[in-house]
């Protein structure tokens, strides 16, 4: 029984049929594990390193130097302990300036963990009068070890590079590169100042008893203090903001995945249908020699058997080297040192290979059971009792799980499966009406063509097979489409709206005193004059009369942002950019805030609320009597919330500015440093092609999903025409028989591909584009207006697509001759 079940599965392989579902489940399997294997790899490099990536056992970050307490109870606690305090700054080595992210370091960091620094250093931290830096610092002032760094008013040594340093978070949540110094030295340099963006931190360490004992106390002293922006990190909730980004992308990445599975699940459902109807003439014969059911269920179970394992072992191969090519793309973006691959994922593709056969092709194959001896005398019953209902069942409800298992996110998975479900449905009942609609046009008018007159009868008449083509091969184009308008089109559209000349630098930590000679300075560089915004940091703490904090909210970014300090301004003119959505502007010096729609939104509030701000020591009360839209493509100076002079003039506040300056303009923020050492000067240019850079990155490793992407609309458009071919085989002989030239053959079968692509490309396109409209409308917040273009696409790939893959089949019924298109069926 062992050789015959071989040789059953080696004569079975050679059926295009069998080895067109092997490829679509093994695209699947490979789609679906590489963003798997990845995933598992960075969130068990979280449990393993969460300690690490804290530099410590528990962490207290705050906006505002720390209470003297919490040290205190450090002491009586005899917990170790070391401090960070980290802001933006702009160092300078010779004629050459650059914002850096300055991290003032206590001699006793990192708790947990360890730095890497070249060359190789005996201290465990800077020594006094040293910083190390990033190799990225490095490049950007063309420096080198040994050089000395202007920080404020005290000049350093640069004495090493960090080649690693875990509790900083994700590369890309840091653009400025790190430079680390002494936090004895920290003073010296005169940079923290009135408007300066510092994060205080304090690491703690011990036994785990008693860093949960001290949470328990650091968390009732907040609560009784009504201590804001002061947070606790631990193992559990470390780097928030880099595990959120991360589970983003994952999700993103996910979604493609997914977008594959489903067209390659479309594959797999087409191949198994063919190769059911090809092994239904087999199955008849080895009843009619005394098989039973039994026997046949045992062997298709054998086959399904020997293609699922095939499928998990092809598809995991193929998934550890594309998770390899990931990791390498993504660079620096994802940890340094992931842990080794576990198994979980393996188990994962089994499972996942198993359940799409089973759903997808398990109710065909294993219909064969069923087949009566009689289909070899009676051909005319060809058509094999599936249960479509029960199929279709199956599938969805196959389809749901996995989408839900493989996307961990139950909204997205929501979403995912509706679209799938909704694009199936449409394209399905668009398709049969537009046949209908235009055979009974053609049938009622007529058409010189005989070829597209057949082409549309033909069409009509096996409308179930033509729906069938056109929304597989419509679902697989959309899938292509939408990945390609997100990769080029969404991206050139944000891209565009950002002018040539836009502002691409900001300064801030300007004091009044300041003003006056800045703009000179600017002015006499060849800049036009600047335009100065007042910043006041302020503290929403009430709405309503009511106090709010973090706890009032569920989202994270709602609990973040109501537990930061504002940046508030006034003005008495609607800034330029900024565009008023509901309410007025603010009129005269009563109290009234303008709010912009997106703060507004997360933070559920509306015109009418009364807010409360502290600020200063003081509170400010006012309502809100406008809703703002911002263009934030202008890279202009913008708030998200706006009063009256009246309200703010008074306070204590610091002035911002954004400008554009001519590449053309050398040595400027070096002197503009050197003359004011507690201006912070954000090179935006810089920043963006930073951004840049992570999005080529991102972009590239979408484009290595995206080919298995292609794969499968290449499968499924390949099973499509092929799911046809024996009506095909069926037509071509009548026609031969009453003696039909090639070249009319030739017509006909153009006719029916093109009418197949162009719906297909069509539906496809107008799916495809709005879509991608309501990706940049809900998400992005950008235009897209590119339907006309989507729908060119849709309809010339669609077309091209369809030619391409009927040529083959084309061509051999064309070349064959009446007898041989019978022997065919």
């Amino acid at each position: 029984m062992p050789a015959s079940f071989l040789q059953i599965i080696r004569r079975d392989i050679r059926s295009s049929e069998l080895l067109a579902l092997l490829v679509a489940l093994t695209l699947s399997v490979a789609a679906l594990s590489s963003v798997s294997f990845l995933a598992d790899r960075m969130q068990r490099a979280f449990q393993f390193d969460a300690r690490q990536l804290l530099a410590a056992d528990l962490l207290l970050v705050s906006d505002q130097p720390l209470p003297e307490r919490f040290i205190q109870e450090v002491k009586a606690r005899q917990l170790n302990s070391a401090q960070t305090i980290v802001f933006p700054s702009m160092a300078t080595v010779g004629t050459q300036s650059k914002l850096a992210s300055l991290k003032a370091v206590s001699s006793t960091y990192p708790l947990r963990g360890s730095l890497e620094v070249l060359p190789s250093q005996a201290n465990l931290t800077p020594p006094s009068g040293s910083v190390w830096v990033d190799p990225a610092m490095l490049n950007a002032l063309q420096a080198k070890v040994g050089d000395q760094m202007l920080l404020g008013d005290k000049t350093f040594l640069i004495g090493g590079i960090l080649q690693q340093e875990l509790d900083r978070g994700a590369g890309f949540m840091n653009f400025a590169p790190r430079v680390m110094m002494s936090l004895d030295d920290l003073q010296s340099t005169g940079l923290i100042g009135l408007g300066s963006r510092v994060t205080y931190r304090l690491l703690l360490a011990g036994s785990d008893q008693a860093i949960v004992d001290y949470e328990k106390w650091a968390e009732r002293w907040i609560e009784s203090e009504g201590l804001r922006g002061l947070r606790i990190e631990t193992l559990e909730n470390a780097q928030p903001v880099m595990r959120k980004t991360l589970e983003r992308a994952e999700r993103f990445l996910s979604l493609v995945a997914l977008l594959t599975a489903m067209v390659a699940a479309v594959a797999i459902a087409l191949s198994a249908r063919r190769y059911v109807l090809k092994q239904a003439d087999v199955c008849a014969v080895m009843k009619c020699l005394g098989a039973s059911q039994k026997t046949i269920l045992v062997n298709q179970i054998k086959v399904l058997g020997a293609l699922c394992l095939s499928a998990a072992v092809m598809g995991a191969a193929i998934a550890y080297g594309v998770q390899e090519v990931l990791i390498r793309i993504l660079g620096n973006l994802v940890f340094t040192n992931l842990p080794a691959l576990s198994l979980w994922p393996l188990a994962w593709s089994v499972l996942f290979s198993s359940s799409l056969l089973i759903g997808f092709a398990g109710p065909p194959l294993f219909s064969l059971v069923m087949i009566s001896p009689v289909r070899l005398i009676r051909k005319e019953l060809g058509a094999l009792n599936i249960k479509v209902l029960w199929v279709a069942l199956l599938g969805l409800i196959t389809c749901l799980t996995l989408i839900a298992i493989a996307a961990q996110d139950l909204k997205l998975a929501f979403w995912v499966a509706a679209s799938f479900g909704l694009a199936v449905t449409l394209f399905a009942l668009l398709s049969w009406c537009v046949l209908r609609i235009l055979n009974f046009l053609f049938s009622k008018w007529g058409s010189k063509s005989f070829a597209l007159r057949f082409a549309f009868t033909a069409q009509a008449r096996r409308s179930g097979f033509a729906v069938m083509q056109i929304t597989a091969l419509g679902i697989a184009l959309m899938a292509l489409l939408l990945i390609l308008l997100l990769r080029q089109d969404l991206l050139a559209t944000w891209q565009g709206n950002i002018p040539v000349d836009a502002p691409n630098r900001f300064m801030i930590n300007i004091q009044e005193d300041q003003k006056q000679n800045i703009a000179q300075s600017l002015i006499d560089a060849g800049v036009s004059t600047p335009s100065f915004s007042p910043m006041v940091r302020a503290r929403l703490i009430e709405v309503n009369g009511k106090a709010v904090g973090p706890n009032d909210y569920v989202e994270e970014n709602a609990r973040r942002l109501v537990d930061r300090e504002f940046n508030l301004s006034y003005t008495e003119q609607l800034p330029d950019g900024n565009r008023i959505t509901a309410g007025k502007w603010i009129e005269g010096n009563a109290p009234q805030v303008s709010l912009e729609v997106g703060i507004a939104k997360t933070l559920k509030l509306k015109l009418g609320d009364q807010t409360t701000f502290e600020l200063a020591g003081e509170k400010v009360t006012a309502p809100i009597t406008s809703l703002r839209k911002l263009d934030w493509s202008s890279m202009k100076v913008n708030f998200f919330v706006v009063m009256p002079p009246a309200m703010l003039a008074g306070m204590p506040q610091s002035w911002i500015t954004s400008y554009y300056q001519s590449p053309a303009i050398e040595g400027l923020d070096y002197r503009l440093a050197q003359s004011y050492p507690n201006l912070t000067i954000v090179d935006v240019a810089t920043s963006l092609r930073q951004i840049q850079d992570v999005l080529d990155r991102l972009s590239s490793v979408l484009g290595l999903l995206f080919a298995f992407t292609i794969v499968a609309a290449i499968l499924v458009l390949v099973a499509a025409i092929a799911a046809t071919q024996d009506e095909r085989f069926r037509s071509a002989a009548l026609l031969k028989a009453v003696g039909a030239s090639r070249h009319l053959l030739r017509k006909i079968a153009l006719a029916e591909l093109a009418i197949i692509g162009i719906l297909a490309g069509a539906l496809a396109g107008l799916a495809a584009g709005a879509a991608a409209w309501a990706l940049g409308r809900f998400v992005l917040e950008i235009e897209f207006h590119a339907f006309a273009q989507s729908l060119a696409m849709g309809i010339g790939f669609g077309l091209l697509a369809c030619l391409l893959a009927g040529f083959r089949f084309q061509r051999r019924i064309q070349t064959a001759t009446a007898m041989e298109c019978l022997r065919e069926i």
